[in-house]
């Protein structure tokens, strides 16, 4: 059986500029080290947290966890929990967080262009 996420989201500053804003507002939820990596394993499939740590193994466990409860909070990633023995945990994107797909593919078509022009020889990679 499954149970919805957690009532209590973590604190959170938010920038005052982020509700005039739009860009900014957009900057504000994506903006940290690893939350496009989060995204584009979400963006693949559910992850339970071993999961994710293990897809992004340069991350620590108190910056996953800060991140996702980030990503969490702004309704981009749902986290569900499954009453199972042991009980899961798995991580998702929301319907909201399915939009920021096509922004991260323009957002990684720019970071090419850009390697390129600082590098004409460059070739396109995935990110990992």
């Amino acid at each position: 059986m499954e149970q919805a996420a957690r009532s209590a989201p973590p604190p959170i500053t938010i920038d005052p500029l982020q509700e005039q804003c739009g860009v900014r507002a957009a900057l504000d939820v994506v903006r940290g080290r690893w939350k496009p990596f989060i995204m584009y394993e979400l963006h693949m499939r559910r992850c339970r947290y071993s999961e994710l740590q293990a897809a992004i193994p340069q991350v620590s466990a108190q910056a996953l966890t800060k991140q996702l409860r980030e990503l969490e909070h702004d309704g981009v990633v749902k986290r569900t929990v499954i009453d199972d023995s042991p009980v899961r945990v798995v991580y998702e994107l929301t319907e909201f967080g399915w939009t920021l797909g096509d922004i991260l593919d323009r957002l990684e078509e720019w970071g090419n262009d850009f390697l390129k022009r600082r590098n004409p020889g460059h070739q396109s990679q995935v990110c990992e």
